[in-house]
């Protein structure tokens, strides 16, 4: 374990090596003014990227930093309601459909999650905007709060700045902020949530076919209990990485809707730089974003095989 550790480790430390490269190189390229060597450069390119000097905006004339801190929280917490959502409908989804599977509740979760996979982001925002918002007004159609609500920012992520603020209104504001969270979270899980059924599907098929299940239910042990005490606890492990590996999916998706639905975050703060020329703000957001689903996805791997005895098994076996 401790050697499969620091293999992932190193490899985390050379694909990050491998992006400063590519990022120094890009800064050099776009700033006139190179008067250290190349080696020299890169160094101090490091140490102001590890102290948060990332340059000035071209267009607001604010430090790039001070900007990512402010929009970052926006995305992370939009990111993470979708992944929840993905999450909690795609494993109940999944699950129905591996113990039905072949049958007709499996048939019907299987043509909607090729439906759903199917459709692009943008045609199902716009869909929900028209629909929900402009036709219906179920939901407000942009930003994370309605301006009638004066809640001081503390996190960056308008619900728990909801929560912890200490106004008369907060829970008003609360609910007001859940509204304008709904749409955005569940266009963003969409995607996600189908692979996740999927992955659930297939790996819960595996573990309900093995012989201590089956000898599980011939005692009389109800479906249920059998799923929830012995499918789940062994199908949900080796699909973990894979599941991280859709928070990916989920921050790529979060530029459409965030432009779509006017979400103050990261993604529709890197198009605008990007339409703007602003080059130091888009160096800095996109390195966020690849450090970001870098150390997710490593990490995800470690705790799979710290909480996964198969997977530290097929370890032992590879390093023996």
């Amino acid at each position: 374990m401790l050697i499969y550790t620091l293999r992932r480790l190193s490899l985390l430390f050379f694909t990050l090596l491998i992006l400063s490269l590519l990022a120094y190189g890009m800064d050099r390229n776009i700033n006139d003014e190179q008067t250290t060597t190349l080696l020299g450069g890169y160094f101090e390119f490091i140490h102001n990227f590890l102290t948060g000097i990332w340059g000035i905006s071209s267009v607001t004339g604010d430090p790039v930093f001070d900007s990512v801190i402010a929009y970052l929280p926006a995305t992370l917490g939009l990111a993470l309601t979708g992944v929840i959502i993905a999450t909690v409908v795609g494993i109940a989804l999944g699950v129905i459909s591996a113990i039905y599977r072949d049958r007709l509740p499996d048939m019907l979760i299987a043509n909607l999650s090729l439906l759903g996979f199917s459709i692009p982001v943008y045609w199902l925002a716009s869909l929900l905007i028209m629909s929900l918002v402009m036709q219906w007004g179920w939901f407000p159609s942009s930003g994370q709060l309605s301006l009638l609500y004066q809640i001081k920012p503390v996190t960056g992520f308008s619900l728990l700045d909801c929560w912890l603020s200490t106004e008369p209104y907060r829970m008003e504001a609360l609910q007001n902020a859940l509204q304008h969270l709904i749409l955005p979270a569940s266009v963003l899980a969409l995607a996600t949530t189908t692979e996740v059924i999927r992955l659930v599907r297939n790996s819960l098929s595996d573990v309900l076919s093995q012989n201590y299940v089956k000898a599980a239910l011939s005692r009389g042990h109800s479906t249920f209990h059998v799923v929830m005490s012995h499918g789940l606890r062994n199908a949900l492990p080796p699909i973990l990485p894979m599941l991280s590996m859709q928070f990916g999916t989920i921050v790529t998706s979060a530029i459409i809707t965030e432009q779509m639905f006017e979400w103050p975050g990261l993604g529709r703060w890197l198009v605008s730089s990007i339409g703007a020329r602003d080059f130091n703000s888009v160096q800095a957001c996109m390195m966020v974003i690849a450090i970001t689903l870098i150390v997710i996805n490593v990490f995800s791997e470690l705790l799979t095989a710290l909480f996964y005895p198969a997977k530290r098994k097929a370890i032992y076996a590879q390093q023996g």
